[in-house]
């Protein structure tokens, strides 16, 4: 499943000002801050409004979006849209927007709460949706998931993001029948945090088939890997694409930087794509440092990689929401892709979170008893949740000293 040199040129929007001018020179908080929306159960619950239309969050149009992410502190770079999805790559990280629900993903000192009241105010007046809840003048959609690794610099970070207590109290405000816990090792300053609403069933038809989502969490990346994603956007006569035309979307040195890394480092082909799924990508090279991508599979499914290379706070993420089962035929699980992440980034130290609605899910169970084996690692910590309708999978690691 290796990428194609098209994917260069048939983005959905690119803000080329932007990607010429973005800069990663100073000490940078890779941790992201992870809000995920579901408004309702699955796209064929949304009601049609008061003309008869049915419109969902992809009628939004991108200026509002831009709108919405001004209130976050960060930036459209580019986008990649399927029949079923809406892919962002943002100057700090990732948005998905899908009709019934949405992902963001952003990292730095970006504010990522605060634009709940206005996203909430927008999917009202553009959609017709409603989701207060008169009772208890609070937001109640069908589920809501907020959840972040402790920060590297807790103290540069902007408003109700400086601590977890306070962000807990934020959504409390904001949503109904909230619940907050803190994972792992506190006292290391190396725990996950994680808010969760209860599931609403009272809207829409739940879906008994899986959701599953996995998070692998890196420090103290290998220096030889680290280097892989250091760019002086100096582009050589190798790294050139021919027979284009100015206006293309090719003419972006981070664009086509973010496609040399992607194809230099084998992050097009984590998944073994046996299913001859549609495959899209969207990645780019930060300067002097740093790298964002946005991979799409079967037009449903994504994996998007967050990387900040800088010696003395090197971190790099991987999330997933890929069926690695369906879209490898069941020839590959989801240890074979930790197995994979790990050989490019060779970190120090890092946790892995893994969702599942169904407890018997196979790749948890393989992740689960996998924990005790993986080479170099010794396992520190291993926490299962019962979320009510979602089993929830944490366990951080260490390498192993010589």
């Amino acid at each position: 499943m290796t990428i194609s040199i098209k994917e260069l040129t048939n983005h959905s929007y690119v803000d080329h000002q932007l990607s010429a001018t973005l800069d990663s020179t100073e000490a940078f908080e890779g941790p992201e801050k992870l809000l995920e929306i579901w408004f309702y159960p699955q796209p064929s619950d949304i009601p049609t409004n008061a003309k008869g239309e049915k419109v969902t969050l992809r009628s939004i149009p991108v200026e509002k979006w831009v709108s919405i992410l001004n209130l976050v502190k960060c930036e459209i770079l580019s986008s990649k849209s399927t029949t079923l999805m809406d892919a962002f790559l943002l100057s700090e990280s990732s948005l998905f927007v899908y009709d019934h629900r949405l992902t963001l993903k952003t990292c730095g000192t970006t504010t990522t709460l605060l634009c709940l009241p206005y996203l909430f105010e927008i999917i009202k007046e553009d959609l017709g949706w409603d989701f207060k809840n008169l009772d208890e003048d609070k937001m109640s959609p069908f589920k809501v998931f907020y959840s972040r690794r402790a920060f590297m610099f807790p103290s540069k970070q902007k408003s109700i993001h400086k601590n977890w207590s306070d962000e807990v109290e934020y959504l409390n405000n904001f949503f109904c029948n909230g619940k907050a816990y803190v994972v792992g090792r506190y006292d290391e300053r190396k725990h996950w945090n994680l808010y969760v609403t209860d599931t609403r069933t009272d809207i829409g038809h739940i879906s008994d088939d899986d959701d599953e989502t996995l998070e692998i969490l890196m420090t103290g990346l290998n220096h030889d890997c680290a280097d892989q994603f250091v760019s002086n956007r100096i582009i050589t006569n190798e790294q050139k694409i021919t027979d284009k035309k100015p206006e293309d979307d090719a003419d972006d040195e981070g664009h086509l930087l973010g496609y040399n890394m992607t194809r230099k480092t084998g992050l097009d082909n984590i998944y073994l794509n046996d299913s001859k799924s549609a495959f899209h990508h969207d990645a780019f090279a930060f300067s002097p440092c740093g790298y964002s991508s946005n991979m799409i599979l079967d037009n449903q499914y994504y994996y998007t990689l967050h990387i900040t290379p800088e010696k003395g706070w090197s971190y790099a993420s991987f999330e997933s929401n890929v069926p690695v089962s369906k879209i490898s035929n069941n020839k590959q699980d989801n240890v074979d892709v930790l197995m994979k992440v790990l050989d490019v980034f060779k970190p120090d130290e890092f946790c892995l979170t893994f969702f599942s609605k169904i407890e018997s899910n196979t790749n948890f169970q393989k992740l689960l008893a996998f924990s005790k084996m993986i080479p170099d690692y010794k396992k520190k910590d291993k926490l299962v949740y019962d979320l009510e309708d979602y089993q929830l999978l944490f366990i951080s690691f260490e390498h192993k000293k010589d």
